[in-house]
């Protein structure tokens, strides 16, 4: 017996859509050259992709998150929920209830054919992290496909998606601005009519897990690393229960090496050290509500950056790793306000990830240099005493 089809439903940040709203066009976030395209054909995009080969895609994707049996059972309702659109993708989240139960899935879609490959790399990169430490902070690559869509000339224009598990309760945020270009804050953009202010002790936490995640994911024998990555594109969800915070990396659009570790230990101890420098500079710019301004952190949270990295360095540790976490630290409190500065200046091309954070990227490198010293000088204790670890047991 043919199983009956599923209702659909599609939906705009949650809510139900209109007929006045499915004519409007979608955002593209910073891109004034992303093509063109209604929510309506939008919708009817995604319907016909997902719907592929009777919902192939939503079915092979509960076949690899929870067995392949699931791949058998009759689907009764997908609802797709249009909740972001960059200027590399849109984001929608598409529920699945059925024989298998309800299951939450991300599917990324690229409609700029210039995006294509981007998307094609996030896939690998995603796929490849599977196999590291990292994994259970970052999205699952369940499947890969491609679909046709319609412009605003209505013309037919092919995309390409990818689907991942949803992390349920994560949400978005932003640092905000103070008078000075420091941040004053971070607000968590969640259901609540104007979000959500993290504590200084919970912006703390925020960013040590956000070190945490990208060092676990280093390859430690070439010492690749996950890059480019934004906070001002949402890179990094959170989610609160009551004080505790947990943090997800959804995205991996490539990986890179700035450094090559050599047979020398005086070699690896320099990748070590650009590898730090840059995901610790990295980790205080922002931009003001996620488009304004750029926005830098204070040094106070600096410290939690930087005992993330020292645990993700001791966590993903592998067992022919020459260097210890102490002697790493040893070599980083001999560097003095010189030392980090000329490190940054040799990076400087490479912390530089949209072109518009060049000149805010070589001011803050002398700032960032003098804070790293001060700390190692000060803080080294505190930086050794292990953080609560972060968690992993949501989405």
């Amino acid at each position: 017996m043919k199983d009956e089809a599923p209702q659909v439903v599609f939906l705009i940040d949650g809510k139900p859509v209109t007929d006045q709203l499915l004519s409007h066009r979608l955002p593209t976030g910073l891109s004034s050259e992303t093509p063109e395209i209604r929510y309506e054909d939008y919708f009817c995009a995604l319907r016909a992709a997902l719907g592929q080969g009777s919902w192939e895609p939503l079915r092979h994707s509960l076949a690899e998150l929870i067995g392949e049996w699931a791949r058998s059972g009759q689907i009764r309702r997908v609802s797709v929920d249009s909740v972001k659109h960059g200027a590399l993708y849109d984001v929608a989240k598409v529920t699945v209830r059925g024989d298998a139960g309800t299951y939450a899935l991300a599917v990324n879609s690229a409609r700029d054919p210039r995006r294509h490959g981007d998307l094609e790399r996030e896939w690998n990169t995603l796929r490849s992290l599977a196999r590291t430490p990292a994994a259970p902070y970052l999205p699952r690559g369940l499947y890969r496909g491609s679909g046709l869509w319609r412009d605003v000339r209505d013309e037919e224009r092919p995309f390409r998606f990818f689907l991942a598990p949803w992390f349920e309760g994560f949400h978005e945020w932003h640092m905000e601005k103070g008078g000075d270009g420091t941040a004053q804050g971070v607000r968590v953009w969640d259901e609540s009519p104007s979000g959500r202010v993290l504590s200084d002790a919970q912006a703390c936490c925020l960013l040590e897990q956000a070190a945490y995640v990208l060092t676990l994911a280093l390859d430690r024998e070439g010492f690749r690393h996950i890059y480019p990555w934004h906070h001002a594109a949402g890179d990094f969800i959170l989610c609160l229960q009551d004080q505790k915070v947990a943090v997800r990396l959804i995205s991996a659009r490539n990986q890179t090496v700035f450094i090559a570790p050599g047979p020398q230990r005086h070699e690896r101890l320099s990748a070590v050290t650009a590898f730090f420098f840059a995901l610790t500079f990295r980790l205080r710019l922002d931009r003001d509500q996620g488009t304004g301004d750029f926005v830098w952190a204070p040094s106070r949270w600096l410290g939690a950056a930087v005992k993330g990295f020292l645990r993700g360095w001791e966590d993903g540790k592998v067992s022919t790793e020459p260097l210890s976490t102490e002697e790493i630290l040893t070599a980083f409190q001999s560097f003095d306000v010189a030392d980090w500065e000329t490190v940054g200046r040799l990076l400087e091309e490479d912390l530089v990830v949209d072109a518009e954070e060049g000149s805010v990227v070589s001011h803050r490198i002398p700032e960032h240099a003098r804070d790293l010293s001060q700390l190692f000088a000060r803080e080294l204790a505190t930086l050794t005493s292990r953080a609560v670890p972060a968690t992993h047991d949501r989405g």
